[in-house]
């Protein structure tokens, strides 16, 4: 409890709970598998480890590396700023990449190339592996295209292409990660031009998946199930006053 609770001075029952009931979410859940970040580590060690002792099975567990937040540090799912969501519109998406941290120079803790790093770079590349393999890796769904992160004007090999106006030095053309890093190290590309990059290619890699959600009305409703809005005021149903009634019965 206490590696994966926040301690306090004087400790709830809840954080002694906690681990075994995040635990158990895989056999309640009835999966085969389950992905997490590597922060997760230490319960998914007590899963494998003890679940089986109570006569569950064993499942695999499969872990990423963490991508720093929009604001800086640690992502979190209570902070709707400090992530991107599958269906937030294109708009939502540009707002949130435009007030990120992402201050010029500065590499440590920045969420906006992290997410190139981890996310959009790989994603490019595989689209290239998938242009030179003529379509035999990926297959186009729910009407996305596979075109890599770059530029029609950019050179054979580019993942990612940050495109800017002449006057500014015109578009710039990656091959790599490090390549991209280094010119924002040394100040050679502006944070105002990077995110208006990664919105763009975040927006594009969205669009099929918003497409799909808008076309099916089931996934709709389940998605209300599941996240119900907050904000929506609950209809209060009409009291009707039985007292005129008891009041006639009594007199009658």
């Amino acid at each position: 409890g206490a590696e994966v609770v926040k301690q306090v001075e004087s400790p709830l029952l809840s954080g002694l709970v906690y681990p075994g009931m995040q635990a158990l979410d895989e056999q309640y859940l009835g999966v085969d598998f389950q992905f997490g970040g590597v922060d997760q580590r230490k319960i998914f060690t007590f899963a494998e480890l003890y679940l089986p002792r109570l006569g569950y099975a064993k499942r695999a567990h499969l872990m990423n590396a963490m991508v720093p937040g929009l604001a800086g540090g640690k992502m979190s799912s209570s902070d709707p700023n400090s992530k991107i969501d599958f269906l937030d519109a294109p708009e939502v998406v540009r707002k949130k990449i435009k007030a990120a941290f992402c201050e010029e120079g500065n590499i440590a803790e920045n969420g906006i190339l992290s997410f190139v790093e981890a996310v959009l770079i790989p994603i490019s590349q595989l689209r290239l592996e998938n242009i030179k393999q003529k379509g035999s890796i990926l297959e186009a769904a729910s009407g996305g295209d596979l075109e890599p992160f770059a530029s029609d004007d950019a050179p054979e090999g580019t993942v990612f292409s940050v495109v800017r106006d002449e006057k500014f030095g015109g578009s710039l053309h990656y091959s790599s990660y490090d390549d991209l890093k280094n010119d924002f190290a040394e100040k050679k590309l502006h944070p105002k031009d990077l995110k208006t990059a990664v919105a763009d290619a975040i927006n594009k890699l969205l669009d099929p998946i918003r497409k799909a959600f808008t076309d099916d009305e089931e996934a709709q409703r389940i998605e209300k199930l599941a996240y119900p809005d907050p904000n929506a005021k609950e209809k209060k149903q009409k009291k009707v006053s039985s007292l005129p009634a008891l009041y006639c019965n009594f007199e009658g």
